[in-house]
């Protein structure tokens, strides 16, 4: 079953060409990793995916729901991290409060977070403020859930740790998109991946088809990126 589907999307800024005719598919239960050198559109992909731009052409279907975990947490730093996981299911799913609520310090404990619950972002370290904006993403109930750079803000003993919540989803069957620098996770967690460039996909396929890939590029990137 496609949860997700985009043919043809094209975004230009000022002019210039950033995606140049993408076009992808994710189906239930699917994890699809992102790779690419910076600049090669993989952030405006799934900014257009998600609605905080809008693409110039091309079509973008969802069947359900999906959540966004952005790169800077994005957490509201005047909420409790408990009102930044219940915000949203009670603003705009107008749900049961206290339901929310219990779902919402489940998913903190499912985190390991359960005793951060009062605390607000700026007592919590990089890495902790990361799981709140996954629990946050969850307790929308999405059927899809995008990550931009997951740990590109955080130290590498905290990315890690994210990384784990991630591969922990995965083994859970959730379907979900995942823009990474990190060649490792993406070759253990992903069913599919493709490589970006310069606004088109230069390669798709299994992780095995992109991490044996003769394609002299394709090597060079991912030997360069897995040394850093």
């Amino acid at each position: 079953m496609k949860l997700l589907e985009i043919k043809d999307l094209h975004k230009s800024y000022d002019g210039e060409s950033v995606l140049k005719g993408l076009s992808i598919t994710v189906e239930k239960g699917e994890v699809l990793a992102i790779i690419g050198p910076s600049g090669s559109g993989k952030s405006t992909l799934l900014r257009c995916a998600t609605g905080l731009e809008t693409a110039d052409s091309g079509a973008i279907n969802y069947e359900g729901r999906f959540g966004l975990v952005f790169q800077n947490f994005n957490l509201f730093p005047h909420y409790s991290v408990l009102k930044n996981v219940c915000d949203a299911p009670l603003k705009v799913q107008k749900r049961d409060k206290a339901d929310v609520k219990k779902e919402a310090l489940a998913l903190l404990q499912k985190m390991g977070l359960e005793d951060k619950a009062n605390a607000y972002p700026c007592q919590l370290s990089g890495g902790q403020q990361q799981r709140v904006s996954i629990a946050r993403a969850l307790a929308m109930h999405p059927d899809i859930l995008f990550f931009d750079e997951p740990t590109s803000a955080l130290d590498p003993e905290l990315t890690g740790e994210i990384l784990k919540v991630i591969k922990d989803l995965a083994a859970e069957d959730m379907t979900m998109v995942i823009v990474t620098h990190e060649m490792n996770f993406a070759r253990q967690v992903a069913d599919q991946i493709i490589f970006m460039e310069e606004g088109v996909i230069r390669l798709a396929g299994t992780p095995e088809e992109i991490f044996t890939s003769k394609e002299q590029r394709i090597v060079d990137f991912i030997g360069k990126v897995s040394n850093n």
